[in-house]
């Protein structure tokens, strides 16, 4: 009987599945599921599978004709969002997206199946709408309406230049001509979902992982992955749920040691609270260097500690005291 582990993209669901398949149900496999990237899409069986990893929670259809099974569900909180986004842009597909260098070539990295919905949300969230409600804040009654970026580049020269040159006012194009994306509009945009984190894609994306009630679904905590103890422990318990054996053995315990040593993400969201905490203390320090999503997540938190938006530069603060003397 196949069991079934249901995951969001970049929640270690074919690493959980490789572990589950060698060392509970002792199918014959490569002894390495890792990749270039460090995702465990290399893995190989000699044998069929008993444990079986996808995102099934994206064809309801799926999960709804599932009758009496025994699944695994990966499951996330909001204090798993920035070490979950920064991963998933890393592994997910394979595509290799380091969130650090994503303003450069944005438009054609987020051009697939996987985040083209990050893609368009982006577009229209500070492609379009802004450019327009900019233009009609400073519009004289004889100049001509606009509805897009296009419009404007329609205008008359003389009012376009007063626009830019005056106003500060210069469409904004993220597409195949213009594929980089300023780092400050990125760091908004995944701000924005540090900030409310309940209508964060992936928080909302879980709410569509529900199952039949005839199945046994037991729940895996995603940040057990990143704490050796605790994953023995869901493993105990996961060969408790499933029927199985499960010894920690030397070649296990190295296994996830080398799973541990491939992600540079899971201590991220640790490293952004202490900083916040040197904050809050008022300490005056010089800021390490941080990645985009990082950037983004201090950004949310201050907000919501001080209750006011922070200046969005284009380049991210360099020292504590910029931030303090904002939040005094």
């Amino acid at each position: 009987m196949k069991i079934y582990i249901d995951f969001q993209g970049g929640a270690h669901g074919n690493y959980l599945e490789f572990v589950c398949n060698k060392f509970l149900a002792k199918i014959p496999c490569s002894d390495s599921p890792f990749n270039m990237l460090g995702a465990s899409h290399n893995k190989q069986y000699f044998a069929d599978e008993v444990f079986k990893a996808w995102h099934y929670f994206y064809f309801r259809g799926v999960t709804t004709s599932f009758k009496d099974k025994k699944i695994i569900s990966i499951r996330i909180t909001i204090d798993d969002l920035l070490p979950l986004t920064s991963i998933s842009l890393l592994r997910a597909g394979d595509y290799g997206l380091h969130n650090n260098s994503l303003e450069i070539n944005t438009y054609f990295k987020l051009q697939n199946g996987d985040y083209k919905w990050v893609l368009e949300n982006l577009i229209n969230g500070f492609f379009k709408d802004t450019l327009v409600s900019d233009y009609y804040s400073v519009k004289s009654d004889m100049w001509p309406d606009i509805s897009d970026s296009k419009d404007f580049d329609n205008l008359p020269d003389w009012i376009r230049e007063e626009c830019i040159n005056i106003h500060g006012i210069a469409p904004l194009k993220l597409d195949e001509n213009n594929p980089n994306c300023p780092r400050n509009i990125l760091r908004e945009f995944f701000k924005i979902g540090f900030k409310y984190p309940l209508q964060h894609g992936f928080m909302t994306e879980q709410e569509k992982m529900k199952y039949d009630l005839s199945n046994s679904v037991y729940e895996f905590p995603y940040i057990n992955f990143y704490d050796s103890n605790r994953f023995v422990n869901e493993m105990h318990n996961i060969a408790k749920h499933t029927g199985y054996d499960f010894s920690p053995n030397d070649e296990f315990l190295q296994l996830h040691a080398e799973f541990l040593s491939k992600q540079p993400y899971k201590t991220s969201k640790k490293f952004c609270d202490s900083i916040l905490e040197r904050i809050y203390t008022r300490e005056q320090f010089d800021l390490p260097n941080l990645d985009l999503l990082q950037e983004s997540y201090l950004a949310a938190q201050i907000e919501l500690r001080i209750n006011k938006e922070l200046p969005n530069n284009t380049s991210w603060f360099s020292n504590s005291q910029q931030i303090l003397e904002l939040i005094t």
